[in-house]
């Protein structure tokens, strides 16, 4: 070799000493042993699929040996052909050789390809593909618009899950209408659907009663999923879950929804005892019931306490006259027993009416919050299985809380809140209430607590796609809306500001319990 480069050095030489020479210059010898691999790289190209990507092609991005890449175009298309470079790449699926750019598949599950290097080396790439912003989609066609809360209108739902999770094949029957107090008045509305049969939904249990959260003035689109997980990892008793989805209506994108389950006496939910209008005799009637302290008094029965609260029967449906008087008895003589002299006596006091821990993980979570309707407005759910006693949650409504509150001081993160509501206000009179609260809370310090703050940037991390679609079709984050503290202009800003907002809230508590 070293040979080689001298000859061709004199040559070079030479020749550059006579230019008027048109002699040819033999090129270098180029060794061919290689002993590096060959990368792949694959893509989506609108060249090879034409009117299922539009005119944006689709890179794809590799994490190890799994491969994703999400299609922008507003659709449920599955079969792509895909791309890969080296072009004549030894790629192939089981035993089917492949060809860059000609041979489309339905990657409506991850499909794996196995590329085979010049060197013989085998490596398997799992590759999934996701439509729009490559979470679940629901996709709404109603019989005529959605524009009551009162009124349900005939429709049907198809589930596009972008993988993530199995789901019914086919339409599944259902009605729709709107739902919420402050939050159906805005823009972007949420909705109630309520399936002809029950339907499991993303991994979650089946049911016919499902709820879409707008989460419209909550800019950060997560605090009420992240209140969810925290009410789990708490404890709170029948927490409910979530899940993040974006929603078309009649082909419409109405924008980044929170899928929830709906708040009622179902396995899975409120997992207690259903009361029957008939179960009215001593050994069936104390449950199971399912209240909301709720000022709106929005149900059809409802009763007053002794103290001044309103709480409305959310379950049963169609409450016997006496089961009506039983249940009112019994918060009744809780608040009597929470009011009396001996209220910290164990046997005399509160405690024989209340499901005590349960009372504190609702507590912890709606304090940490500092959800605005929880003081004794609305929202607070209390539940009471049948020969039990009568325990709170689940947790619900978080859109305004976590500093999204400019008209009480539910938007400080300094300063009591749930503590100086009525019955709460009570029981932290009782030194052994409060033992129990900074025990558990010492507990929680540990994990849970320190928890919060991953799933907001685990949420905020799954949404980044759907976060700026939202934003295009609903341009808010520059502007005031009721009833925000704050107005971060960008989306990152605005999940910032929640954890900001967080850390000093449960600092406070910290020092102040």
């Amino acid at each position: 070799m070293r040979k080689k480069l001298l000859y061709l050095l004199l040559i070079a030489a030479v020749t550059g000493c006579k230019k008027e020479s048109k002699q040819a210059v033999t090129p270098p010898v180029v060794s061919t042993t290689d002993t590096t691999s060959v990368p792949i790289h694959f893509s989506l190209k609108a060249e090879y699929n034409p009117k299922k990507l539009g005119t944006d092609s689709v890179i794809f991005t590799t994490v190890g040996d799994s491969i994703f890449g999400v299609v922008p175009a507003m659709s449920n298309e599955k079969n792509f052909t895909l791309s890969f470079s080296p072009f004549n790449a030894d790629v192939k699926i089981g035993n089917q050789r492949q060809l860059s750019g000609m041979i489309a598949h339905d990657f409506t599950n991850p499909v794996t390809f196995t590329y085979t290097d010049k060197n013989g080396k085998v490596k398997d790439y799992k590759i999934k593909i996701s439509n729009f912003t490559g979470i679940p989609i629901l996709n709404l066609t109603t019989t005529g618009p959605v524009v009551s809360k009162d009124n349900y209108v005939d429709g049907s739902l198809i589930v596009n899950a972008n993988g993530k999770y199995d789901v019914q094949a086919g339409s599944i029957d259902l009605q729709i209408k709107g739902r919420g107090n402050s939050t159906w008045d805005m823009p972007k509305k949420p909705y109630r659907l309520k399936f002809k049969n029950k339907a499991g939904m993303l991994g979650l249990p089946a049911a016919k009663n499902w709820v879409l959260l707008a989460n419209y003035s909550d800019k950060t689109l997560v605090r009420n999923s992240i209140a969810f997980e925290m009410a789990r990892q708490f404890g709170s008793d029948y927490a409910p879950h979530g899940r993040y989805v974006e929603v078309f209506m009649n082909k419409e994108y109405l924008g980044s929804y929170t899928l929830c389950e709906q708040v009622e006496v179902n396995p899975g939910r409120v997992d207690i005892t259903e009361l029957k209008a008939k179960d009215n005799g001593a050994d069936v009637i104390t449950g199971g019931y399912l209240l909301e302290l709720d000022q709106r008094l929005d149900a059809a029965k409802y009763f007053w306490s002794s103290q001044g609260l309103p709480f409305t029967i959310k379950s049963p449906d169609a409450i016997s006259d006496a089961q009506l008087a039983y249940i009112s008895d019994y918060v009744n003589q809780t608040e009597k027993a929470l009011f009396s002299a001996d209220f910290a006596d164990a046997d005399k006091g509160y405690a024989k009416f209340i499901n005590v821990d349960s009372f504190i993980a609702w507590f912890l979570v709606k304090e940490i919050m500092k959800d605005s309707d929880a003081k004794d407005f609305s929202s607070d759910f209390y539940y009471k299985e049948r020969g039990g006693k009568l325990g709170m949650g689940p947790v619900w409504d978080f859109d305004l809380s976590g500093g999204n509150t400019d008209y009480t001081d539910a938007g400080l993160p300094t300063g009591w809140w749930i503590k100086d509501s009525k019955w709460f206000s009570r029981l932290f009179q009782d030194p052994a209430f409060k033992a129990k609260v900074k025990a558990r809370w010492l507990v929680l310090k540990a994990n849970a607590i320190p928890n919060i703050f991953a799933s907001i940037d685990r949420g905020a991390a799954y949404l980044d796609l759907s976060q700026q679609q939202n934003f295009k079709k609903w341009d808010i984050l520059g502007i005031y809306v009721w009833p925000n503290t704050y107005v971060g202009g960008t989306y990152p800003n605005e999940v910032n500001h929640l954890k900001e907002w967080l850390h000093t809230r449960i600092d406070w508590m910290d020092a102040n319990l």
